[in-house]
This record gives C-alpha cells, structure tokens and sequence, in this order.
C-alpha cells in the first residue's frame, strides 16, 4: 500500500488534502488557505468572543484590526451603516458568521474581492472544518 506522496508518483488520485500538519496552528491556517484559494478571496479571519485573532488567512497586516472587530461585526445590534458617518464602503465587502466550538463563540470572516461570491459557503467550511480540528 502506498502513502503519502508514493501515490502521486504511481499516478493513483492523491489525497484530497495535500497539505497536514501534526500541529493544531498550522492545520488551523492550511485549512484557511484552502478555504481562500478555493474561492479566490482576499482573506478569511478568525476571530474569538474578546475580538483576538485565532488563526487567519490572507489580509496583509489587517487580520488583527478585523479580528478585534468581528465580535461586533457578527451583533447585527452592534453594527453601524457605514453610510451614515458619511464614510465610503470598502471596495472589498465582508461576509460574517459565528460558532461554537467547546463552548466558546468563534466569529469568521471572509473579505471578498468586489465581484467574487461564495463568502457564506466558505464560512461553513471553515466552521466545519474548526469544529473538526479544535474537537480533536
């Protein structure tokens, strides 16, 4: 029985998932890479329910600014019309989600190019696929 990448060098299908680690953090941060190259987005942050960053994908430099701003950007209560303050809206738009993983409330978000869609579809994936790894 072949493993690992012997499969790929036999021409047999490979496992789907190329690339694991053995370490939470970085399955943690391949599983959001995969989940940002799929769909062609800027950047995927996860957030906890104090606003840090647990693992994020993308964003150059800005993960720890939306990260502490997820909670309140997940709180429809909480979210303020960008166009009342007079300020213009962002070229790339936010799809946001939340859940729970061993009790605690994860926030993620997906930052889209203008044109892209598929930001909902994403976060479930990458709600799934928290739940498995921090279940573990």
């Amino acid at each position: 029985m072949a493993y690992g990448n012997e499969r790929v060098k036999e021409g047999r299908p490979s496992e789907r998932r190329q690339r694991r680690s053995g370490l939470l953090a970085d399955a943690l941060r391949l599983q959001l890479e995969a989940c940002r190259d799929d769909k062609g987005l800027a950047a995927i942050v996860v957030s906890d329910e104090l606003g840090f960053c647990v693992a994020h994908s993308g964003g150059d430099g800005i993960h720890e600014e939306l990260a502490a701003q997820l909670p309140m950007l997940a709180d429809p209560a909480q979210r303020w019309p960008l166009d009342s303050d007079g300020l213009q809206r962002p070229q790339a738009s936010l799809a946001v989600t939340s859940f729970s993983v061993a009790g605690a409330t994860l926030h993620a978000c997906a930052v889209k190019e203008p044109n892209t869609d598929g930001g909902a579809e994403v976060l479930a994936r990458v709600a799934s696929g928290f739940t498995r790894l921090l279940s573990q």
